[in-house]
């Protein structure tokens, strides 16, 4: 039988987790569960006269990873390298929500768990003891922690520029715009301002004016 592989943490100092690794700790028990909460996010459209809402995606928001850690110094699964509870605790405080000062920051972050590769910032660490010896020392806590995704500006970049045509633009209609002109700003290809047409009920190409908020939906070129 294989050695069970524990979940584990690293710290680095720079955004993209990769070179400038500070340290790694390992969970002494691996958790029963972990959650992942994602969110979007939407507007309502602002066309006159509507008579139901339209919800406009403008965006991916805050992902968070939620878990859940169980320190127990009772010796029936010892504690890597014969750290008591506290010291434990202290080592994982440390690497995942202190501030740091060579960095005037606290570090980032890399989780890692069977097939779980997961980046972020610790916005949340919280200690719940729950036995303890008869000096008052900690015998068993858990740690309940809270990772929000963060990717480093060259690795969004990478992943979807902000002028991707395969997302949701809302633009607002200046002097002297055309539908075509917006769509080739949009789009790199003017023969798409039919569609935009289409999306948001003009009846005319030339129905559009100053001030008027237009909606380029994700679009994929044949």
């Amino acid at each position: 039988m294989g050695q069970i592989k524990k979940l584990q943490i690293a710290a680095y100092a720079d955004p993209a987790g990769v070179n400038q690794l500070l340290g790694t700790i390992a969970a002494t028990i691996n958790p029963s569960s972990y959650s992942l909460s994602y969110t979007a996010q939407y507007e309502l459209s602002k066309e006159d006269g509507s008579s139901s809402p339209t919800q406009i995606f403008k965006g991916m928001g805050q992902s968070d990873f939620n878990l859940d850690l169980l320190v127990d110094g009772t010796g029936i699964i010892p504690i890597p390298d014969g750290m008591s509870v506290d010291r434990y605790i202290d080592r994982l405080k440390y690497l995942m929500f202190s501030y740091q000062g060579t960095v005037h920051r606290p570090n980032y972050l890399k989780i890692t768990w069977g097939n779980l590769v997961y980046r972020g910032v610790c916005t949340s660490f919280v200690t719940n003891y729950k036995l303890f010896n008869a000096d008052g020392t900690a015998l068993r806590a858990e740690v309940k922690l809270v990772v929000a995704q963060s990717t480093d500006f060259k690795g969004k970049k990478q992943k979807a520029a902000k002028e991707s045509p395969d997302l949701t633009h809302i633009r607002t209609v200046k002097a002297g715009d055309t539908l075509p002109m917006m769509a080739y700003r949009i789009y790199g290809d003017a023969s798409y301002y039919m569609e935009v047409a289409r999306v948001n009920g003009l009846n005319s190409i030339h129905a559009i004016r100053p001030g008027d908020e237009l909606y380029f939906p994700p679009l994929k070129k044949v």
